[in-house]
């Protein structure tokens, strides 16, 4: 039986893969400072901090394999990414982790965000540490695409950035990634994924108005500058590699709110 370590695993793609881990048999061990509120069978929560290192020991002895779906979305946690991969992939050196897996971006390397630029830095402390590692980089999430638009409605539009493309993926399938990547005998050093279709913003603006019945208008916007290339030029995008299977459409019904 493996014993996987999902650091993050109370998060949107942290928790799938827990749950997708477990389903097949493995020994699922969640990484997180608080204690989840539920656990599927076969899964045990570890207290544990990367920024201090606190628990890292006790939650990676006997560990073949560690999963990191850690995030820090706030300038305040972004440490995570950089601080916190040092402390991580440094216990889990120690501890005799054979393989490290973690879940990045689509494009993350294309463009000058801060956000972006903190998980490429996150990348390489993963890939030099001595322990073996498979990036595997996710387009955006469902979730992210309908929060966008919820919070948008509440002043009566809804955005559709000019010439913006998405190839958004259920966490479901992403947390299907990071299972099939952790147990698997020789995975690639870098893997892409995306959902199973390309839209425009417009095209998922009006999905989620009619799903929601939502009365806001769909507003065209420019997006100047490197933003706006990066996502006119697809970037954010990887066409070849449509590893999901949920919809949007499909998701956004069964999850409106």
């Amino acid at each position: 039986m493996t014993t996987v370590l999902v650091v993050g695993g109370t998060g949107t793609a942290g928790s799938a893969a827990v749950a997708e881990l477990a389903s097949r048999g493995a020994a699922v061990r969640v990484l997180s400072r608080h204690a989840p509120a539920t656990l599927p069978s076969g899964a045990a929560h570890y207290p544990g901090d990367l920024l201090t290192g606190a628990g890292l020991a006790e939650a990676l002895a006997g560990v073949d394999v560690v999963v990191s779906a850690a995030n820090g979305q706030t300038k305040a946690t972004r440490p995570v990414f950089t601080d916190g991969a040092r402390t991580l992939t440094a216990a889990a050196r120690d501890a005799g982790v054979r393989r490290l897996v973690l879940l990045s971006i689509v494009g993350v390397d294309r463009v000058k965000f801060a956000y972006y630029g903190a998980l490429v830095e996150q990348e390489r402390i993963f890939t030099t540490s001595g322990v073996d590692t498979t990036i595997v980089r996710c387009t955006q999430f469902h979730s992210l695409v309908r929060s966008v638009f919820a919070s948008a409605a509440r002043i009566g539009i809804l955005p559709a950035v000019r010439g913006a493309r998405f190839q958004s993926i259920a966490p479901v399938d992403v947390g299907r990634a990071l299972a099939d990547t952790a147990l698997a005998e020789s995975p690639a050093d870098r893997i892409e994924i995306g959902g199973p279709e390309l839209l425009s913003m417009r095209d998922l603006a009006h999905t989620w108005k009619r799903v929601t019945g939502s009365r806001a208008v769909v507003v065209g916007l420019p997006v100047p500058g490197e933003p706006g290339r990066f996502l006119r030029e697809g970037r954010n995008l990887t066409p070849e590699n449509r590893f999901g299977t949920v919809t949007f459409t499909e998701w956004l019904t069964e999850n409106r709110n």
